[in-house]
């Protein structure tokens, strides 16, 4: 499925009703779609993550952050951080959301790490400190 249908589906789908608790969730599948053109087309998946990462549904932000925004991370570290770095410091929920990331690939470079656990901390502390406000 090329980006831009797997985009038009998700939209379809998203916010929907509830938390997205199961692998089996549609949503997740249409997220799943989304992130398989991660290597190829980050810049739709930035738009489209960036966007999504912002909503009130918990679950939604979780699936955003480890199927996206993570991956998007690993694989386009230096065009895409200091969007994260802007979004992460304007958005308590975006803030939640990098918050639920792992660091691999290009995020655990020399460099990127350490920029990567100063925005970490930064977003964890933000988040604690409004917890119940997101």
């Amino acid at each position: 499925m090329d980006i831009d249908r797997a985009i038009r589906v998700a939209q379809t789908l998203l916010p929907g009703e509830g938390g997205i608790t199961e692998e089996s969730d549609p949503r997740w599948q249409a997220l799943v779609a989304i992130a398989a053109s991660v290597a190829e087309e980050p810049e739709a998946v930035w738009e489209f993550a960036s966007r999504w990462g912002l909503h009130h549904n918990e679950t939604l932000r979780h699936a955003v952050a480890v199927l996206l925004l993570q991956q998007l991370l690993a694989l386009h570290f230096d065009p895409y951080f200091q969007h994260v770095v802007r979004s992460v410091r304007e958005s308590k929920p975006f803030a939640d959301t990098f918050a639920r990331c792992a660091k691999y690939g290009q995020s655990e470079a020399p460099g990127n790490s350490e920029a990567w656990d100063d925005l970490m901390v930064f977003a964890r502390n933000y988040c604690r400190a409004v917890r119940g406000t997101l």
